[in-house]
């Protein structure tokens, strides 16, 4: 997969495993990854799937008939997931099971469901990471790479892609970095190039980078609390020394 600038990472809660039986979505949950880092903008949606939710589903997720009345149908919230994803590169974890819900909803409304040449399936790459045998569910990946999952008692779309992006950027080494700057990112772009050095780009990651300047209240702020706050700060005696060695 290209790691690319911006990911978005998904997830849908359900009234069954079965799409093509007649079971629907009921909530549906994407956030955003720039740069390697969660931005915090998401997409959340609970969905009405006009059908009662099983017992057994409620028990998964949590999610219940009366939560669900006063939600809005599908074709309301199709627009919306389109936009939030554009052309984004999106995972899922077991992604075949999201998409054939996706299909399904999408399906009904005569609309295209998600490009699947852009779906990248995160159980799939945990796997060929992990030892043969070793778990690979969305909790167990928690564990491996120490993302704190303490808040989740149940399923939720939106929580369970907020730790996916987190054991992602843990799993892939993309965590706080861009444009292939992972371990994994770099064996790849190595190969697609012939080893060229990754500092060649380091140009155009700089200029896509995030860049905090202070305004002008902040900077006097900041002055005034050097001024009146720091007792002779070292910078200033290294400076003033400097001032005093001989030219050579």
């Amino acid at each position: 997969m290209i790691y690319s600038q911006r990911i978005v990472v998904g997830d849908t809660e359900t009234t069954g495993t079965d799409p093509k039986g007649g079971d629907r979505i009921i909530e549906v949950g994407f956030v955003e990854i720039v740069n390697g880092f969660r931005t915090g903008r998401h997409f959340h949606s609970y969905v009405n799937p006009e059908r009662p939710v099983p017992a057994d589903a409620t028990a998964i997720h949590g999610i219940t008939d009366e939560m669900l009345k006063d939600a809005p149908v599908f074709a309301a919230v199709a627009a919306d997931i389109v936009e939030f994803i554009a052309d984004s590169p999106a995972i899922f974890h077991n992604a075949p099971f999201d998409l054939g819900f996706f299909d399904l909803e999408f399906g009904l409304l005569s609309l295209p469901s998600l490009d699947r040449s852009r779906v990248t399936d995160s159980l799939v790459h945990a796997r060929k990471l992990l030892p043969a045998g070793a778990k690979a569910g969305l909790d167990a990946l928690c564990n491996r790479y120490g993302i704190d999952r303490t808040r989740r008692t149940k399923h939720g779309a939106l929580m369970d892609s907020e730790l996916l992006a987190d054991v992602w950027l843990a799993m892939t080494g993309t965590g706080g970095l861009a444009h292939g700057f992972g371990p994994a990112a770099q064996a790849e772009e190595s190969a697609a190039v012939g080893r060229v050095p990754l500092r060649r780009h380091a140009p155009e990651v700089a200029a896509s980078l995030l860049r905090l300047v202070p305004s002008d209240h902040e900077a006097e702020r900041h002055s005034s609390f050097v001024a009146t706050q720091l007792v002779k700060p070292l910078w200033k005696a290294e400076t003033a020394e400097a001032s005093r060695a001989p030219s050579p």
